[in-house]
């Protein structure tokens, strides 16, 4: 890339109108080889070699909520439960309507005994979900129940 391009180039990505996904023309499937690669680590226990991972996808593609929902998982097995919070809000920012953010979100509150978020956060979860989603709504629905037993409305 030539001086002139990056002149032109860099103002749009630092108003966040461009990626670096779409300024190096990186293409999803190759980013998902990435994640599939962040995702065995994870599986493996190597949660640093998946939070370096996740975290790179995650400069890379901003827009993508599963990046971000990776490395809420990354860091609350990590035992860093209010970054987890965060990384999951920043999932719900890009895709709001997406029931599992808000589930594993609830799934750190609920560890921290804050039980009304997590219902908050439950019963928005199963007022997305569609047909295709039954697993996660039985989780949400026993999570719900786990919430009422300790006190939340």
């Amino acid at each position: 890339m030539n001086p002139a391009e990056l002149d032109q180039i860099l103002p749009q990505w630092a108003a966040g109108k461009l990626t670096l996904k779409q300024i190096k023309g990186y293409t999803d499937d190759e980013l998902y080889a990435i994640a599939h690669t962040g995702y065995f680590f994870l599986m493996q226990g190597k949660n640093e070699e998946a939070r370096t991972l996740f975290e790179g996808l995650v400069a890379i593609d901003p827009r993508n909520a599963y990046y971000y929902r990776a490395l809420g998982v990354i860091f609350h097995k990590l035992g860093e439960e209010d970054r987890a919070i965060r990384q999951f809000g920043y999932a719900i920012r890009v895709n709001p309507r997406n029931p599992a953010a808000y589930v594993n979100r609830a799934e750190v509150y609920i560890s921290r005994q804050e039980f009304g978020p997590a219902q908050e956060d439950l019963r928005r979860a199963i007022g997305f979900m569609g047909p295709k989603d039954g697993a996660l709504e039985r989780k949400s629905r026993a999570l719900l129940t786990v919430c009422r037993r300790n006190g939340a409305g």
